[in-house]
């Protein structure tokens, strides 16, 4: 070949050259780095203690999200705290250049390299992490590219792909479940996955299955430049998630105006599932596609109850709870106080709404839907609300742990009282989800955690996690135990 065609053909080969893929840490972006939190969001614990945390990569600074565990011996150790430490993470008023500091008192632990045990790729956007039923598949959703991300969790936090998920030898799991197409069956955005059970046609003992949301509703069609919208439930095999059973209506183009839902709760006694939130397509958002956002300026806030036993033969029971609590959006739903007489059959629903911020006591008749549930006590809450957890006391009745987004805090609420009875805060920026976790074993019996629940919640805008105690017999002292993680440099 000639000097110049030589050339030329070069040159040829480094224009076609793909820019370099930004994998996410631990896995690039310039090479294998250590193991980070970026944009964290769903939890969950394993069996053995080890914890999961989502990264959601939501501004797009890598090619994916990651799941990524963080062992428990090391989330017993900060919790091993000097007791009543108090951690001021409020930054001090900017000096003469105008930056402002950290103050000395912060303390916010880098979590060492070694102490995440496992580390694999999914797609961005993750929300919520669901375990099946013997805890060895971790699952989550990827609104990015409508995909369930499936990754299997071995003991002390060791995690790869499943077979149908990339391989069991790869840590590469961003295709998802590729014989589970969502999309196709109208969950366009997978948010919510909770287990459950049910019964299927000519069955006389329940199934254990996956039910999965969609926070971006499916578009059926598209009149005069505006979509109309529809949302399914698609209920999935517990042993193997690639299986679709069926799917339920969340939403039609005449029913609940076609929105999609974020929060969703199982009823195993009813046999239903609660369902709120909302979310719209429109055209004037996203690029060559309708993009997707939250109801804004609306009239309503729908609470849907879908009987998971009717599988699609109904549509779902549609309330709007706008007349009892003036509020604009659901962000959380949660099940409590269960009744002995009645099965075990919660006799509260809770929801955390916004505008105005608030924590709603919905009380479920033994026959809902049947008689419809009503709202029976609101309580305000420090601003924008986000998920909660249930913290059960014997012989007492439960707390509800609130995340605050805006407030950098969670809010612990006495249900006896109905009232928040403490906050703890300086958490960083935008705590939104929240799990609670084992108290480390030798210090069950210790003064300090005599009678304790342990909590965590994902702090999404600063990269870290939060550890809290929170003391059952007297809730005012819950206590910030430590802070855990930082953005990638």
């Amino acid at each position: 070949m000639k000097k110049s065609a030589m050339a030329v053909a070069a040159l040829l080969a480094a224009c076609n050259t793909a820019p370099p893929s930004l994998l996410p840490p631990p896995f690039g972006p310039d090479g294998p780095q250590p193991a980070s939190l970026f944009f964290p969001t769903g939890l969950a614990q394993t069996k053995d203690g080890t914890l999961l945390v989502a990264n959601g990569n939501f501004n797009r600074a890598y090619e994916s999200g990651t799941l990524v565990s963080i062992s428990r011996g090391y989330i017993d150790t900060l919790f091993r705290g000097p007791a009543g430490q108090k951690l001021d993470c409020d930054p001090l008023p900017a000096g003469d250049g105008g930056v402002s500091q950290q103050p000395a008192a912060c303390i916010i632990n880098p979590i060492p390299p070694e102490q995440f045990p496992g580390s694999v790729m999914i797609g961005s956007f993750a929300g919520p992490v669901a375990l099946n039923t013997d805890g060895t598949v971790a699952l989550a959703g990827s609104r990015d590219t409508g995909v369930l991300n499936a990754v299997a969790v071995e003991p002390g936090g060791v995690l790869h792909c499943t077979a149908d998920s990339g391989g069991t030898a790869s840590q590469d799991c961003r295709q998802g479940l590729t014989k589970l197409d969502l999309p196709d069956a109208g969950v366009d955005g997978p948010f919510s996955i909770v287990p459950g059970d049910t019964f299927l046609p000519g069955t006389a003992v329940a199934k254990p299955v996956l039910f999965v949301s969609s926070i971006i509703p499916h578009v059926d069609s598209i009149s005069g430049g505006v979509p109309l919208t529809s949302s399914n439930v698609a209920v999935l095999d517990m042993q193997d998630p690639t299986v679709l059973l069926y799917t339920m209506r969340a939403a039609t183009e005449f029913v609940a105006g076609g929105t999609g839902v974020g929060p969703m709760v199982f009823d195993s006694v009813r046999r239903a599932l609660f369902l709120g939130g909302c979310y719209v397509r429109s055209t004037a958002l996203g690029t060559g596609t309708p993009g997707s956002t939250v109801c804004t300026g609306g009239s309503t806030n729908y609470l849907r109850i879908l009987n998971v036993d009717s599988m699609d033969a109904v549509d779902p029971v549609v309330l709007d709870l706008r007349s009892d609590v003036r509020s604009t959006y659901t962000v959380q739903l949660l099940l409590g106080d269960p009744d002995p007489a009645n099965q075990g059959a919660p006799k509260t629903l809770w929801a955390t709404m916004r505008g105005p911020d608030s924590l709603v006591r919905i009380e479920l008749p033994v026959t809902a839907p049947s008689v419809t549930p009503r709202v029976r006590k609101i309580i305000p809450l420090p601003i924008v609300p986000a998920d909660m957890v249930r913290i059960v006391r014997t012989g007492a009745p439960d707390l509800i742990a609130v995340a605050a987004e805006r407030q950098n805090s969670v809010a612990i609420v006495d249900t006896s009282t109905d009232e928040v009875v403490s906050e703890v805060g300086q958490l960083g920026d935008a705590p939104f989800f929240i799990r609670q976790i084992d108290c480390p074993a030798d210090l069950v019996g210790a003064p300090s955690f005599s009678g304790s629940a342990c909590l965590v919640t994902s702090v999404f805008g600063a990269c870290r996690i939060a550890l809290i105690e929170v003391p059952l017999g007297q809730p005012s002292q819950s206590k910030l135990r430590a802070l855990a993680g930082s953005c990638p440099q």
